[in-house]
């Protein structure tokens, strides 16, 4: 019960303190009133004095003339530049020393009228050439029947008066311009003469106002000018009811509040209970994630060292097997029968098949665990394509396909690993040959894309639509005949790593294709490789360096080495392909 009584005593100190905001509301309210009248006053005694100056300045500048043709001159131009930057002037004279008008602007005014002959015009030339200085007229009509003032500066020239010049202020203009902002939308005012005469007053100037705050101002000439602000007793309604609205308001909300707290603090033992047993659970599960986690890891390892002794022990034996049977097929050991000739070469073909899977699988590996290492320089496409043309001539000669290499005039040279580049166009290249019965296989490279694109296309088979999405994926052969010769159907890898080769270059490979019309594979790669590589595949597969170094480069059997030694070649080198076709490594 105790926080209810406390509520009830923040409530009664809350309207107290909306009671004290109203009156010093209606405080502000008064003194605002006063001060915006003494800024307007200030104001407008500013901007009559501003005025002043520049009617002295172009007094001083006519006065200055050798000429009265010059004078005039100089107080037409001057004249006019006033009246443009100040449109509350409406008129400015050029008078003799006895008043007579001998030039004007903006006035309608013929030349020669006499400004002494008017009473209230005459008070105030007597005034300016006794103190040599400003005076103003009392209110009156403006030669365009406008209510305002008219202000005289004396031209003085060794001691005498040889003239005056005039100034007409609308009185309208000159408060619309002085006051805008300071009073108008604010405060109801109007301006008083010295006869208190009203000379301009606001829209919404009440009859009889409640209050007022005057204050005088002083002219030229010593006439006095009285500006009353309009100022309510009471604050503004729309901020008292603002006030008032606002802190109702909050008083609302702060009951609201304590009422919620009350609901919400019997609601947390409940749910403080059920966070400790889901803190169990999440605890038993976070257990659980990491024993799969060191599961995965070791899975991870295992692969790993599968892979890599895997690729050791079927590529020292595969090479040996590649160059004894080579030494064979050359008569090394005397001349084969031609019975056993045929079988011989289709024992060369699986062990070359057989190593190029081997080597398809290593690759995957490497690029997987992002161990496969870039050596960037400058290529030339030209020499490259030509070097692939070399390689791939043999097998498309001997289907009787027609090989056709185009590079591009503007083609740039590009910086990039071309030992990467070259294995991508030989996977691309060898698919095409692979799968084209007759036709040709067309490699063009030309800039765009990325950088270069590099396109091998062909007339072969094609690809159904439904296939495009998996042919880049391991293991994945799309040939129409699924069952057959495995060395003919390959490996399923030559894509998958040509893609992922791309990417590790910076670039990618895409296939656009039509079944029965042939496809066309298009390399698009940057001019330079990105400055940090990154891993294309993304993979889990961890294998060390050692491991890599030992797959890629087992060193030849003693027995292999010592049939080198003694016929002269060189059987334990390693040779890696895909499908048929050899590359470097």
């Amino acid at each position: 019960m105790r926080w209810r009584f406390l509520l009830a005593i923040v409530v009664v100190s809350g309207l107290l303190l909306l009671r004290r905001v109203d009156a010093l509301l209606e405080r502000e309210s008064q003194r605002d009133a006063r001060a915006q009248a003494l800024q307007a006053g200030a104001l407008i005694e500013s901007f009559v004095g501003q005025r002043v100056d520049f009617l002295g300045t172009l007094a001083a500048l006519t006065g200055a003339a050798h000429s009265t043709r010059d004078q005039t001159d100089r107080f037409t131009v001057v004249a006019e530049q006033i009246r443009r930057q100040m449109p509350d002037i409406a008129s400015v004279y050029l008078l003799n020393e006895r008043g007579v008008v001998r030039a004007a602007s903006g006035a309608t005014v013929t030349r020669g009228e006499a400004h002494r002959a008017f009473p209230l015009r005459a008070p105030a030339m007597q005034r300016a050439a006794a103190a040599r200085s400003a005076a103003a007229t009392a209110p009156l009509r403006l030669d365009d029947g406008q209510r305002g003032t008219l202000l005289y500066v004396p031209l003085v020239d060794d001691g005498r008066v040889t003239g005056y010049v005039a100034g007409a202020f609308a009185y309208g203009r000159l408060f619309s311009e002085a006051l805008a902002g300071k009073l108008r939308g604010h405060f109801p005012y109007r301006v008083l003469d010295e006869n208190g005469q009203q000379i301009v007053a606001s829209e919404g100037y009440p009859e009889r106002a409640a209050g007022t705050v005057s204050h005088a101002i002083v002219l030229p000439g010593d006439h006095r000018w009285r500006l009353e602000v309009a100022a309510a007793r009471s604050a503004p309604a729309p901020a008292r009811v603002v006030n008032w609205i606002t802190g109702a308001l909050v008083i609302l909300l702060v009951s609201f509040l304590a009422l919620r707290e009350e609901l919400r603090a019997r609601r947390f033992a409940a749910y403080s209970h059920d966070l400790e047993l889901l803190s169990r659970h999440l605890l038993d599960a976070n257990m659980r994630l990491e024993d799969r986690a060191q599961q995965i890891a070791e899975a991870n390892r295992a692969k790993s060292r599968f892979l890599a002794n895997v690729s050791h022990e079927l590529r020292t034996p595969l090479n040996a097997i590649v160059g004894y049977n080579s030494l064979a097929l050359e008569g090394m050991y005397g001349e084969i029968p031609p019975s056993l000739r045929a079988s011989h070469e289709r024992i060369q073909a699986a062990a070359d098949h057989l190593l190029a899977l081997v080597n398809d699988v290593l690759d995957l590996s490497k690029i997987e665990v992002g161990r496969m290492d870039l050596d960037v320089e400058e290529v030339g496409l030209d020499a490259m394509l030509d070097g692939v043309n070399s390689v791939i001539e043999p097998a498309a000669d001997a289907k009787g396909l027609r090989v056709d290499i185009v590079v591009a005039r503007d083609a740039p040279r590009i910086e990039t690993d071309p030992r990467h580049l070259r294995q991508i166009l030989l996977n691309l290249a060898a698919n095409a040959i692979k799968f084209t019965e007759r036709g040709a296989v067309s490699i063009v490279a030309k800039p765009g894309g990325r950088g270069v694109l590099i396109s091998v296309e062909d007339t072969g088979i094609g690809i159904d639509e439904s296939d495009l999405d998996r042919i880049f994926e391991e293991f994945e052969q799309v040939r129409p005949s699924g069952r057959g010769d495995s060395m003919q159907r390959g490996t399923g890898l030559g894509l998958a790593i040509a893609r992922k080769l791309a990417r590790l270059l910076g670039g990618d490979v895409s296939v656009a294709s039509q079944l029965g019309r042939g496809s066309c594979f298009t390399l698009d790669l940057p001019l330079r490789p990105p400055a940090r590589r990154t891993t294309p595949g993304g993979g889990t597969v961890v294998v060390s360096d050692a491991d890599l170094t030992a797959a890629q480069s087992p060193a030849p059997s003693d027995e292999t080495r010592r049939d080198s030694g003694e016929h002269g070649v060189a059987v334990g080198a390693e040779t890696r392909g895909v499908d048929a076709f050899p590359r470097e490594d």
